[in-house]
């Protein structure tokens, strides 16, 4: 059964009208509710598996970390925890896997993958449990997991969300299927359209979300809720 303090906390994070407020309180729970010392978090692109920085919390504050980039396949533990979408206790082995910059001096860690249904919005990584390893068990994983598919549907919901722009049932999909990593081809062979057509609703859908790229056009559907 998930902690009460969890599902408090939570539900104080879905309350909050601010997106980047929510990425702080979302960091800032692996040390305010969960007992770590302390936590990165990332977000993630299922359409180029690349890994951006956004803060490193301990209990001196809060930093950046947005100059990070990483194609998370490089790194086989974390992409393993997206991938499975499973929370994952690293040990000394699967750290070492891991480059030094994301590791911030931690001798094992949890990574929690960040995701709503298929969408993975992001990971975290969590340490400096007071009894280290041996603190970990099967329930404090289980809260974890639960606040990690928790956080994404806060996240996907912003109080701030501009109106819709109004993108046709075609549009939506091709969005869809980019955040799940489709390629063009892949795309026109479901849909049972030409590879051009699907370009078309992409350039389309593009422009009504006032976005230069798949990526921010994805980033930008998953914000205002269009796809999930």
């Amino acid at each position: 059964m998930v902690s009460p303090a969890v599902k408090a906390y939570i539900q104080k994070i879905e309350s909050t009208p601010y997106h980047e407020e929510k990425l702080v309180l979302t960091v800032r729970g692996f040390l305010d509710v969960f007992p770590f010392m302390g936590a990165v978090l990332y977000n993630y692109s299922m359409l180029s598996h690349v890994g951006e920085g956004i803060f490193w919390a301990n209990q001196e504050g809060l930093t950046s970390i947005r100059e990070l980039r990483e194609d998370i396949r490089n790194i086989p533990p974390i992409h393993a925890a997206i991938r499975e979408k499973k929370t994952l206790l690293l040990k000394t082995e699967q750290i070492r896997q891991i480059p030094a910059k994301h590791v911030h001096g931690a001798s094992y860690a949890i990574v929690v993958p960040i995701y709503n249904g298929n969408n993975v919005l992001g990971w975290a990584g969590t340490s400096g449990h007071p009894e280290g390893c041996d603190g970990i068990n099967s329930h404090l994983v289980a809260d974890i997991a639960y606040y990690g598919q928790q956080v994404a549907k806060a996240l996907t919901h912003d109080h701030s969300t501009p109106k819709n722009p109004k993108l046709s049932k075609r549009e939506i999909e091709v969005l869809q299927r980019l955040s799940w990593g489709e390629s063009i081809k892949e795309m026109a062979d479901k849909m049972g359209i030409r590879e051009f057509t699907v370009q078309d609703y992409i350039k389309s859908a593009l422009k009504k979300l006032q976005v230069n790229n798949r990526t921010q056009g994805v980033a930008e559907a998953l914000r205002q809720r269009i796809i999930l």
